[in-house]
């Protein structure tokens, strides 16, 4: 179906989307921009020549190297993927409040590829969704002037704890973002943040494979949040997804993703306490088939002590009409197990309640996890997991993780039992 504000004809606005509402953020984020670039806007340099942007600039090297298994029921074969992610970040300095950076990544397969990284035709193993490939990850100009940061181009969006608009920080391809931000404090306590995307760059590229590598489309991402006491956040947001259609894709990964969500989101921590709760409700939009309106709630606390901290949380993303409520910009590894069992949400919605213990002392850090799983309708069971994870940070700049994810079926033939493990070490220079 066509969203309500799409203009109908696919006829581009003056600031070049077709899609009312996103054309208008794009404009307004034009002229923010331009208002700033205003003689006496300008934040303070931090270089006194466009040669010292180069000359006063960085550059950065990461290396992250993981090992995964993957035992799924009902594959025969186990997966492991040995893979290698390089990047090279190179930051200019500031020069009347712009600068740049570019970010090249490059993922590797060591050894054999006993896996199915969505790319490389080896059907017969679980997905460990990290395909081979050299891209630009990041390549973005940055301009601030007071209370006001822009970005043009590729970039990092991250909102909140990601689970709407993320970066999906843990597959070896980050998820980045084409397009154009504006960040804004227009007062003490209060920020407002909007963004128009024109493209999703995903963490299936940098080639099409099973999955679409990107998405193309007009999306608005507005977010306000107001704090009004320390270490106390209410935000409130509007996500527009507007994905295109694609020929090569069945429309369950491309325009099935065209969703308006509206909502709300608190965050507040006292001393040894802290408290996190989310109400949203989305509808389908742009030429989504389906038509459907569902709800998403969540409410989750913890308690610090000395030695471990104890976290409950109750997440529901529900459905209507056989859909169910969708976040497809979001960190979803972070939500519902690290099995990852949960990508897609099922038609009946979900309903995710879990505990949490972890802690940390000197170098090293921990955490259990146990989900239980089932339908928001008919409360019909899904499943139950448990997550481990043990860090150790040898240097600032050298960290060593184990972490292992067993979920265990109840019986619905779309989540099967899988087991899976990682051993992941990070070097930064």
């Amino acid at each position: 179906m066509r969203s309500r504000l799409s203009n109908g004809n696919n006829v581009k606005g003056p600031c070049g989307a077709p899609n009312v509402l996103a054309n208008s953020i794009r404009c307004l984020l034009l002229g923010a921009v331009s208002l700033a670039a205003l003689p006496g806007f300008a934040a303070g340099d931090s270089t006194d020549s466009v040669v010292g942007m180069i000359s006063d600039g960085s550059a950065h090297l990461d290396f992250r190297y993981r090992l995964e298994y993957v035992d799924q029921q009902p594959l025969a074969d186990t997966a492991l993927a040995s893979t290698l992610r390089s990047r090279l970040t190179l930051a200019s300095a500031a020069w009347a409040g712009v600068s740049f950076e570019l970010e090249i990544d490059d993922v590797t397969a060591l050894g054999n590829d006993l896996y199915n990284s969505t790319t490389n035709g080896e059907l017969r193993y679980p997905v460990v969704a990290d395909p081979e490939g050299t891209e630009v990850n990041r390549a973005q100009l940055d301009y601030r002037a007071g209370a006001l940061h822009g970005t043009l181009g590729r970039q990092r969006i991250l909102h909140g704890n990601h689970r709407f608009v993320g970066n999906v920080v843990w597959r070896q391809n980050e998820q980045t973002y084409d397009g154009l931000r504006a960040q804004w404090q227009p007062a003490s306590g209060l920020q407002l943040d909007a963004s128009y995307v024109y493209r999703v760059q995903r963490i299936f590229g940098p080639d099409d494979g099973a999955q679409p590598a990107d998405w193309d489309g007009d999306i608005g991402l507005l977010r306000a949040t107001f704090s009004p006491a320390e270490k106390q956040s209410l935000s409130g947001f509007v996500y527009l997804l507007d994905i295109d259609s694609d020929a090569n894709y069945a429309p369950a990964l491309t325009i099935a993703n065209a969703t308006d969500t509206v909502g709300v989101e608190y965050s507040g921590q006292w001393s040894g306490f802290n408290l996190n709760m989310a109400l949203a409700t989305q509808s389908d939009a742009g030429d989504n088939p389906a038509s459907y309106r569902a709800t998403y709630y969540n409410v989750d606390a913890g308690w610090t002590m000395p030695l471990a901290k104890l976290e409950l949380g109750y997440e529901v993303l529900g459905s209507d009409n056989g859909e169910g409520f969708r976040t497809p910009l979001a960190t979803l590894h972070k939500f519902q197990g690290w099995a990852d069992k949960f990508l897609g949400t099922p038609g009946d919605g979900i309903r995710d309640t879990w505990f949490a213990v972890s802690g940390r002392r000197d170098s090293l850090n921990w955490r259990a996890v146990y989900h239980d799983f089932r339908t928001d309708k008919h409360r019909r069971g899904l499943g139950s997991e448990l997550d481990l994870l043990l860090g150790w940070t040898l240097t600032p700049r050298v960290s060593l993780e184990l972490k292992a994810a067993f979920f265990e079926g109840d019986g619905q033939p779309a989540y099967r039992d899988t087991d899976k493990v990682w051993l992941t070490a990070q070097v930064a220079l």
